[in-house]
């Protein structure tokens, strides 16, 4: 399956949210959240992962891998219909910032910062 639609039609889409996808399991519970949001909502997630830079065959497995997360999260939550996935290029920040100034939310895992001891 190639990135894009995996769940749903994506186009005209009147209320959608921006989930952040990294891989990490903070990252894949924020998109179980997400899609059951959107399901309150009527609304649909774009799943996304940012592309720092690399080896095609590096990108090809992220891609994979990306898919393989979205398609779990829909599985997982029963939530059908509503998910767009996206692998775009770029700093995360910057894209993230970008997709939110145009979505209804944005969706991210928390990031635990240790504070030693």
């Amino acid at each position: 399956m190639e990135l894009g639609q995996v769940d749903g039609s994506w186009p005209g889409a009147d209320a959608w949210l921006v989930c952040g996808v990294s891989g990490s399991p903070n990252s894949r519970a924020a998109l179980r959240w997400a899609l059951r949001e959107a399901a309150e909502r009527d609304a649909k997630v774009m799943a996304v992962r940012v592309w720092a830079g690399g080896a095609a065959a590096a990108r090809a497995e992220c891609e994979r891998d990306l898919v393989a997360t979205v398609r779990a999260a829909v599985q997982d939550t029963g939530v059908r219909g509503r998910t767009w996935v996206r692998l775009l290029d770029g700093d995360p920040d910057g894209v993230l910032a970008a997709l939110a100034e145009e979505a209804d939310l944005l969706v991210l895992g928390s990031h635990e910062v240790s504070h030693g001891g």
